[in-house]
């Protein structure tokens, strides 16, 4: 390689250097936006009021879709729960039909009165945006938790979507680590109104996100860098790789016997539709 070559390529390589410098330091001062013209079911975010073993959470969501995904009625109720009243916690896993290796994941908490209460984390979206992989990597999207009715976030899914849902329960290790969870990602949800971050596809996405709150219960249990934290679709067989699924099931089993579309396409918005998908009642 002559002279002249090499000292082309080291001034190609300077002028990316530089460029890649450009972005990182434009992204680390990007503030992270609290007011847009959000998508609708993402304009009102949750709170949490605590009182020793009570919360109140302000602006559950209860959106209906019908009968397409864009015909939304938009509902919102405050509801107060007892800690002390946590039957159990579900993992939900929705793949997308159109991207087999991708899905969408989040937390349900099942209360002694058969009351289910989502919490689904996810890119705030304006309504002229899309979600993209990619964008996501960058500094597009503040990171949002969702208080939500189950049957907002599983019928939207399985019924209008009509992508396959998994309900999978968790087993955590000590039984107040169901509190604890639900908790702190309550004071999490707290926390994005006061301090904004932003969502990140690799790092701060629907699961990994997850995984952070059940490593502050049990540090170190999952890798931050396991891959399928980013091909979320395989997240449920990490989860019981690591033994958070309640089933001595594989994961083929334990998808046959955990999916819920089916049911719920059959039964439609019922009363105590959470406990019905599940065939707890």
């Amino acid at each position: 390689m002559n002279y002249s070559r090499k000292k082309n390529i080291k001034k190609a390589m300077l002028v990316v250097g530089c460029f890649l410098i450009l972005i990182i330091f434009w992204q680390g001062f990007k503030k992270v936006p609290t007011e847009g013209d959000w998508q609708e079911q993402l304009i009102v975010l949750p709170t949490a009021v605590f009182n020793g073993d009570q919360v109140t959470i302000k602006n559950v969501r209860n959106f209906r879709y019908d009968p397409t995904e864009k015909d939304m009625h938009p509902d919102y109720y405050d509801k107060t729960y007892d800690l002390n009243d946590i039957k159990k916690v579900w993992f939900i896993s929705e793949p997308f039909n159109e991207n087999t290796l991708a899905a969408h994941t989040f937390v349900s908490f099942e209360f002694g009165n058969k009351d289910f209460l989502g919490i689904s984390i996810e890119a705030r979206k304006t309504k002229n945006q899309k979600y993209s992989i990619w964008k996501g990597m960058a500094h597009t999207y503040p990171l949002v938790y969702i208080a939500s009715d189950e049957r907002d976030l599983i019928l939207l899914r399985a019924n209008v979507r009509k992508d396959k849902v998994y309900a999978y329960p968790i087993k955590l290790e000590k039984s107040e680590n169901a509190r604890l969870l639900f908790v702190d990602m309550l004071n999490k949800m707290n926390n994005l109104t006061i301090k904004p971050e932003w969502y990140n596809t690799l790092f701060s996405n629907c699961t990994s996100s997850i995984v952070k709150h059940i490593n502050r219960l049990s540090p170190g249990r999952i890798s931050q860098f396991s891959w399928q934290l980013w091909l979320t679709a395989s997240a449920d067989e990490l989860a019981l790789k690591h033994g958070l699924l309640d089933t001595d099931l594989s994961i083929e089993e334990a998808r046959d016997k955990f999916f819920v579309t089916d049911i719920s396409q059959k039964i439609g918005d019922v009363p105590n539709y959470s406990m019905v998908i599940r065939k707890l009642e």
